[in-house]
């Protein structure tokens, strides 16, 4: 058997300007997130669209470099072909597909809202959990319908809450990590 060896590396603290302009081009970049996000949530659509795309060439190009008659070669290359359609779809018409995805997490979050209540009210013991259970089951009802009455609404939370606010915490997050790390070099 095989023996594993995991090298730990430190971290020089002479890098720590690194650290700092990466938390800052993040801070940036989710401030732009939440400033336009109507147009991030397109670029985004578009940016998928494309890997679709691309995605759904090299499946047909798969599928057509097999033999005929070897087992699912047809679909294969249909499904590439379909997989294309979807992709020049969101590239031309973003917020539709964005509208699609959305609607179909709200599907879920309907579906997951109902089974927590139901857990709740029937299956469960102990009043505290089937309370918060309760309780997360409603709100998931919530979000799910929020988001299947106003699809394009929620994929703009989505892309604002998701990615700007991740970004802002990451890239302070990491400014935090290049100050401490730069005081560290003046220690040494």
């Amino acid at each position: 058997m095989e023996e594993f060896e995991m090298e730990i590396v430190e971290i020089n603290p002479k890098e720590w300007g690194s650290f700092v302009i990466r938390g800052l081009a993040a801070i940036l970049f989710g401030a732009v997130v939440l400033l336009w996000t109507e147009i991030t949530l397109e670029l985004l659509m578009i940016l998928f669209g494309l890997l679709v795309i691309v995605y759904g060439i090299t499946l047909a190009a798969f599928g057509s470099t097999r033999p005929v008659g070897e087992s699912r070669t047809t679909l294969t290359m249909i499904m590439g072909i379909l997989v294309v359609i979807l992709g020049i779809v969101a590239v031309a018409m973003p917020f539709l597909v964005a509208a699609v995805i959305v609607s179909v997490i709200g599907m879920l979050a309907l579906v997951m809202g109902a089974t927590d209540l139901g857990i709740a009210i029937f299956a469960m013991e102990g009043r505290s959990h089937r309370v918060l259970l309760a309780l997360s089951g409603i709100l998931s009802i919530i979000l799910g319908l929020l988001f299947l009455v106003y699809p394009l609404m929620g994929g703009i939370v989505l892309v604002a809450l998701y990615l700007g606010v991740f970004s802002i915490l990451f890239g302070v997050l990491s400014v935090a990590a290049g100050i401490a790390l730069r005081g560290e070099a003046k220690e040494n």
